[in-house]
């Protein structure tokens, strides 16, 4: 199968081109480590953590290769899956009917080649490649792919999104799919990543299917542990174009930074992600490694519960953004991985989309906490405690922390609930003032907007991945009509408008971009890391593949 890029008219209809064990944590935040701290406690490393080490960079007869991350993958089921750490483990396993190629555009995968567009870009066909299977030696086939995007909605799974668009999705014979679009949809070529599954293998068993899928992609899974590890190893019968080097791969999660890095350093891990603004600058000194990065498209936000408890009230939420200051705690927690944002839009797509930031910013507030008290005491609200959700990500908490502190500094009672990542993705949707009052939010998208605002914020995806409840009809019909005008000015209009109307009802505290990062062993080559972050780790594409001390894995 040869790989040809699709280009951007080609396929759009328009004009354009998230283990450990529950905390609940109510100090202060606490003080960073200073780089004496870092060196002292990674040279210090117990025995018998080195005693339980493996090397795994050159050596064995195969090559192997193990990451340690802060993003725990929780269920490798696409249909099911919304964090990161998740969607990263299952790219390996699974082809969509198109890729990313080494950038934001898309390639053919399952696609033998570019669709067939008619009815004036409202209906196209896509033809399946004949080599196209399954791990169980299964072909591919129009069935899978008609379950794969009508799946997400009958399910109301949080991939629900990318596939609404579509009015009807049919299969007119084996290897060749209708889409049916009712309106424009200039997202389209994203959309048309979705991974695709086998329909009746998964419809067997979608518990058993979650932990040991199968898919069509390069690698197959050995093991998986929900929140702790998944060990993928390399499908020799593999039909595609580009066969991978690396025979086993691993992404076990890694609680902290710190020994993040000390993984690195001992070869227990041969590559770390994402490289936490703690120990970058340290990476060379201890460790025979350097830091890859890319700007990609995930950022940081404090989502409000507009469904219960006193953040219902626009004065309590007001109180709340004028109780820390973002400036601040982006430079003490994210930089030199990040920076700040004021919308919900990272700032390349902003800049791309000429988005007002200006403005923006202009209606962000600087910490003011006589202001705050003032606004609590006119909510009636100075008592009791706020509750702040994190995962354990330890830039969530980070940041939750600084929340907490700066509404006690405002007399305000403030706790943080920091919760493994399947418990936060369940709470943070529930719309319980029990559960939250703010969450620390991620959002990873693509350079379009809409992958960013309409699963975030439209209350379409409310209890499913929208977790402020926000109702506010006007903003709900620019989301929608934004997705579906092939006029980009429009859209831009529609966007800006939405946006601003989210900034002014505090539905959200913007905070940072943050780029997506690697720290490698230096017996690892040709790793790249790609912007779109479920991509990463990519160990084949079209400029070659990722090897280990110059092997080729033949």
């Amino acid at each position: 199968m040869r790989r040809r890029t699709l280009g951007r008219d080609n396929i759009s209809t328009g004009t354009d081109s998230r283990g450990g064990a529950n905390a609940e944590n109510t100090g202060d935040v606490q003080r960073r480590p200073t780089r004496r701290d870092l060196l002292a406690g990674i040279g210090g490393a117990s025995a018998t953590l080195l005693a339980g080490c493996s090397t795994t960079v050159g050596t064995g007869p195969a090559p192997t290769l193990r990451i340690g991350t802060l993003r725990p993958p929780i269920t490798l089921d696409p249909i099911e899956a919304e964090s990161i750490g998740s969607e990263q483990a299952i790219e390996r396993v699974f082809e969509g009917l198109y890729a990313y190629g080494e950038g934001t555009n898309v390639v053919p995968a399952i696609a033998s080649g570019q669709p067939t567009t008619e009815n004036d870009g409202r209906e196209f066909v896509v033809e399946l490649d004949d080599g196209a299977r399954f791990q169980n030696d299964r072909d591919v086939i129009a069935e899978d792919v008609v379950y794969s995007y009508t799946a997400p909605l009958e399910e109301d799974a949080p991939t629900a999104w990318r596939v609404s668009p579509f009015e009807s999705v049919e299969a007119e014979d084996e290897r060749t799919v209708r889409f049916t679009l009712s309106e424009p949809y200039p997202a389209l070529e994203h959309a048309l990543t979705h991974p695709i599954v086998p329909r009746q293998e998964r419809e067997d068993d979608r518990e058993a299917f979650a932990a040991n899928p199968i898919g069509a992609g390069p690698y197959e899974v050995a093991s998986f542990s929900a929140e702790k590890k998944a060990t993928l190893i390399r499908w020799d019968d593999y039909w595609g174009e580009t066969r991978p080097a690396i025979e086993r791969l691993t992404l076990a999660y890694v609680e902290f930074p710190m020994t993040q890095l000390t993984s690195l350093r001992t070869n227990r891990n041969d590559m770390i992600e994402p490289v936490s603004p703690l120990i970058v600058n340290h990476v060379g000194d201890v460790a025979n490694a350097s830091v890859k990065r890319q700007q990609g498209y995930t950022s940081f936000y404090y989502g409000f519960n507009l469904n219960e408890g006193p953040t219902t009230d626009p004065r309590v939420r007001e109180a709340i953004s004028y109780c820390i200051d973002l400036e601040k705690a982006v430079s003490e927690f994210i930089e030199p991985m990040g920076q700040r944002q004021y919308g919900p839009l990272p700032p390349q797509v902003a800049e791309e989309w000429d988005m007002p930031t200006d403005e923006w910013t202009d209606l962000a507030n600087e910490k003011n906490v006589e202001r705050a008290k003032n606004l609590f005491r006119e909510a009636d609200a100075a008592s009791g405690q706020l509750r702040i959700l994190t995962s354990m990500d330890p830039k969530h908490k980070e940041l939750g922390e600084a929340l907490a502190g700066g509404l006690r500094d405002a007399d305000h009672g403030a706790l943080v609930i920091s919760k493994p990542e399947t418990k936060f993705i369940e709470r943070y949707v529930s719309g319980s003032e029990r559960d939250y009052s703010v969450f620390v939010g991620e959002i990873s998208g693509t350079p379009d907007p809409d992958s960013h605002l309409y699963p975030t914020f439209h209350e379409n995806m409310s209890g499913v991945t929208n977790g402020t409840f926000y109702r506010e009809d006007a903003v709900m019909e620019r989301l929608t009509s934004a997705r579906r005008t092939d006029d980009r000015e429009r859209r831009r209009e529609l966007y800006e408008a939405a946006v601003t109307k989210l900034l002014e009802d505090r539905v959200c505290l913007p905070i940072c971009s943050f780029e997506n990062s690697f720290a490698v062993d230096a017996g690892v080559e040709n790793f790249r890391v790609h912007p779109i972050s479920k991509v990463n780790p990519r160990l084949a594409g079209e400029q070659g593949v990722v090897t280990i001390n110059g092997g080729d894995g033949s």
